[in-house]
């Protein structure tokens, strides 16, 4: 599978639609920018009208208008710590797992994005036993068990813990 080219691209191929809470909690993990957004956000309210209307200096209040779009349309923002937060977080790293495995070509380069992930995004638990973390103190690279993060990546789609849909 050829690389998809931008954490947007992976979501969308990986994972599918992307909900209100993935474009925020996306935003503040740094996987997508503010056109991004403006040109995702779903929905036809005031709020969302103001969110695509943003432009030059107005941009600086970009996240308090994407809070009152998704606010508007879904009822409240999700939060970090909050169920939907975590979800949208769960879609994030699975999508961006998948992304790696399929597309990086050495075990180098496939645990130095993992360890990136983990970096950007967080380790649930579950994630520890795949990535051997780089030592910098002593110059040992990253290493990644790639058969370990495909079994978590089938463990997601076999319904053993899958997220996707907020409450």
């Amino acid at each position: 599978m050829p690389p998809t080219g931008s954490p947007i691209e992976a979501f969308l191929l990986h994972i599918g639609p992307l909900t209100w809470d993935d474009l925020v909690t996306g935003y503040d993990f740094g996987f997508l920018t503010s056109l991004e957004i403006q040109m995702a956000a779903p929905g036809e309210g005031l709020a969302v009208q103001r969110l695509r209307a943003l432009e030059g200096s107005a941009l600086k209040h970009f996240e308090a208008h994407l809070w009152a779009a998704c606010a508007e349309a879904v009822g409240k923002t999700p939060r970090p710590g909050s169920s939907r937060w975590s979800q949208a977080q769960d879609r994030w790293r699975e999508a961006l797992l998948r992304e790696a495995l399929g597309t990086e070509t050495t075990a180098t380069r496939l645990a130095a994005r993992v360890e990136r992930l983990y970096e950007q995004v967080g380790c649930p638990e579950d994630m520890l036993g795949m990535l051997k973390p780089s030592q910098a103190w002593s110059g040992t690279p990253a290493t990644v068990d790639p058969v370990a993060v495909q079994r978590f990546l089938d463990r997601r789609r076999s319904g053993i813990r899958r997220f996707g849909t907020a409450p």
